[in-house]
This record gives structure tokens, sequence and C-alpha cells, in this order.
């Protein structure tokens, strides 16, 4: 009997002692400095993603399904159900080539859709028709958008708690929605009014954060600095600007049916170079001063009477990202890096690499530019064409045009223009031309 009473007891303390262990510690992940601090991103990575992380390229904005599932009806396809292994697979495959992500939420489900009534008519097709629907109006039911985007960044964000498994990296930073300025023709991303997106922003802004209050949201990017999409932005800024953390603006470049088939090259050029400037002193008219990323880049050649050529592409492609950090810009991704058989042709003739795997002048001057500037910590404008950087402690300057170098520039200097090619000579020498050059003292360079 006694014996009996001892196995219980022993028994007992065991059971107490095992339901007062506390419970596990979540393993927390984290996105490793070296890829956060990165100034460069990629939009469509999925046709080359091994050149991509090879060029130094530690970003990416992935664009609806198939690239980029984070649809919300892709991942909910009837109401409460989350489907994840699309969105998994396309971490798993991203995370393994040490890339973070920026997330673009698109808000649309067809099932919450349809309680809007019947879509838009018309036979043309629009972008992503065949996973996102055509109505694309605001979410019909907003409670249920807020509880799945708060089930998404939970899922993602690393804190060890209902995450994906096997994440090595979180998801940190989320856009809601893309250019909802855009509701005409092909690219046509959303169908509402400033008031209908505001709703959108806020509720993204509001279940983000409820799932992770260190998540970044950033607003969907301005398409161009033309009147129509300012207006339809002016009211947005004057009533959510604290519904989101980092401002976004878009440079295509050009783009005929926004009104630019009358310019020049000349105004090409300095519309490319010159939209991160206006969008700031947008911004201040609100008085908002948040960090601005350049979340997609295109330059591409419509029929606009303007002949451009690889070479001089390739030098507007470098002129266009120094500006834009001399301006501000924390972050810039150029559009797509390598066209999909099925591109149309206008984006196969302005990708740093063609269909094929040749390299043009635009990808030799990007990878100057990660060489050159990936590290910077400050960056402003001297002059027109003239910028200067700081990188690691020493200053490298960019400059082209026809004007003088600038005078505090002396000595024995480390010359290297956008195919990475470097020549040591004296200041003196240097001659400017419409090429970019990249500047900086002969003994800081070794």
């Amino acid at each position: 009997m006694k014996r009996n009473y001892l196995i219980l007891l022993v028994l007992a303390i065991l059971v107490f002692s095992g339901c007062a262990q506390p419970a596990p510690t979540p393993t927390l992940v984290t996105i490793p400095e070296e890829i956060l601090a990165s100034r460069f991103g990629i939009c469509s990575v999925d046709q080359d993603i091994d050149g991509v992380t090879k060029l130094g390229i530690r970003w990416t904005k992935p664009y609806a399904n198939p690239f980029g599932p984070f649809i919300w009806g892709f991942i909910e396809r009837e109401r409460g159900e989350y489907i994840w292994l699309g969105a998994d697979t396309y971490v798993q495959k991203i995370q393994g080539h040490n890339m973070a992500f920026l997330v673009v939420i698109w808000p649309f489900a067809e099932w919450d859709q349809a309680n809007w009534g019947t879509a838009p008519a018309g036979t043309s097709p629009i972008v992503y028709e065949q996973w996102m629907g055509r109505s694309r109006r605001k979410p019909y039911d907003m409670d249920a958008y807020r509880r799945f985007v708060s089930a998404l960044v939970e899922r993602y964000d690393g804190d060890g708690i209902d995450d994906m498994p096997g994440l090595r990296y979180p998801i940190k930073h989320w856009q809601a929605g893309q250019v909802p300025a855009v509701q005409e023709g092909y690219f046509t991303f959303f169908n509402g009014s400033s008031e209908d997106y505001l709703e959108i922003l806020a509720a993204t802004y509001q279940a983000v954060k409820e799932a992770d209050p260190e998540a970044k949201v950033l607003q969907p990017g301005m398409l161009e600095m033309t009147p129509h999409v300012v207006s339809f932005w002016e009211p947005i800024f004057e009533k959510g600007s604290q519904y989101f953390d980092i401002a976004n603006i878009h440079i295509c470049w050009p783009l005929a049916e926004l009104g630019h088939a009358e310019l020049d090259k000349t105004g090409l050029i300095a519309m490319a170079e010159g939209q991160v400037s206006e969008f700031k002193e947008l911004l201040s008219e609100y008085g908002i001063d948040k960090p601005i990323w350049v979340t997609a880049a295109l330059y591409y050649l419509c029929d606009v009477g303007t002949d451009v050529s690889a070479e001089e592409l390739g030098q507007i492609f470098v002129r266009s990202y120094v500006s834009s950090f001399a301006s501000g810009a924390d972050k810039f991704f150029y559009d797509t890096f390598r066209p999909f058989p099925f591109d149309q042709p206008f984006l196969k003739r302005c990708t740093p690499v063609d269909e094929n795997g040749e390299k043009r002048p635009a990808y030799y001057g990007l990878k100057t530019l990660i060489e050159k500037l990936d590290k910077f910590t400050s960056a402003e404008k001297l002059a027109e064409g003239q910028c200067r950087f700081m990188v690691e402690g020493k200053i490298v300057y960019v400059l082209w045009g026809s004007g003088e170098i600038p005078k505090e520039i002396t000595g024995e200097v480390l010359v290297t223009d956008i195919y990475g090619k470097e020549t040591r000579t004296n200041s003196s020498a240097i001659k400017l031309t419409e090429s970019p050059i990249f500047v900086e003292s002969a003994h800081s360079a070794e």
C-alpha cells in the first residue's frame, strides 16, 4: 500500500513540475542590417533572381500573382479560410536568396467584391484580371479585410508566434494597394474616389499596426506628378497622412497616354530626374515629412518622336537614380530586371538585361551605382548635374553636364564611368559630358 502511495506521489510531482515549466520563448527572426540598409530594389525578379542577387540587389516588391500572391482573394478564397501555401512558397523562394520584401497587399476578393453588384462592363482585358477580377472597388466588408491583413502580417512578422514555418527574414514593410489613381484602360488598379481609397489606407494601416507595431506602411506610389494624379492624392495627404509611415512615388518615363507625347528628349530627361524633388515639395505643402521611397521606376520608349539609344538610356538610368537619392529618396526600385517572353514590346526595350540575357548599358550603370553608392549615409545636390554622397566615411561625387567640376575637388582623383571603368587622373583634367562619372579621392579609394 505504501509503495502505491509513493508511486502516486512521484507521478504527481512529475506532472506538477511539468506544468510549472515556463512556456518556450518564441524564436524571433530579424532582417540583417546589411539587407535592411541596402538602397536598391527590383520589383519583378522572377525571370532572373540569380542575376538580381548576384548584382547586389537586396530588396524586391513583387506584383500580383503568379509572382507575388499577396492578394486577399488568393489567400482567403472563401470567407474565414486562409490558404497560405502560395504565399509561403514565394516567401521561402525570395528569402532563400537573402532578399527582403516590400509587399503589396491587394485588397480585392471576388466573394467580397460580388456584394457591390455587377463588375464594370467591357471586353478589353485589364492587368492581372485572371487573379483579381475586374471590379476592384474598395472592400465591401472592411472588417473582413482588416482581419485578413492582420492575419497576413502576423504570419510573416517574425515574432515567433503563428509565423510561417521556416521564416528566416520577417516582412516589415507593407504597401496598401497599387497606384489607385490609375483607373482607365489596361492598367486599371482601382475603381473609386480618393475618399474610397483613404478608407483602404486607414484600414490597412490599423490592421498592420495591430499585428506588428514595428512594421511600416507605405501609401501606394503616385504614378508621376501629373495634374490628375496629384488631384487624386491631395485629399488623402490632407486627411490621411497619419495612415502611412513612408511616402512613395513611381517614376515612369514616358507615358504617352498621360500627355507626354509633346515632350522632346530634354523634357523627358528632366522629368525622369526631377520627380522626387517635386513629390517632396507636394508633401511639404501638407506638412508631411516622411521618408521617401521610389518603389517602381520604368523608362520605356513610346512613339513620342524621340530617338533614345541604349547608351543614352543607360545614362538617364544612372542620372535618375542619383538625382532621386540627392533629392531625398531613401530607396529606389526599378520595375523589371529582365523581361518575360509575354511582356509587351515597350517593356522589353527598357530592362537592364534583355530577354536573351544580354546586358545593356543600364545593367552596367546599375552595377556601378550599387558598388559606389549602396552604403551612402548622406546625399545632396550641389548644382545641376553635381551631387555629393558620403559613403563609408569618404566622399563620392557623381557629375555630368557641361559645367565645371566643383571647386572642392582637387588633386589626384579616381574617376569611374557608368560601365565601371576606373581612371586615375588629376582633377584639372576632368571634362564633363552627358554621361555621369563617379569621382573620389584617389587616396580614399585605396
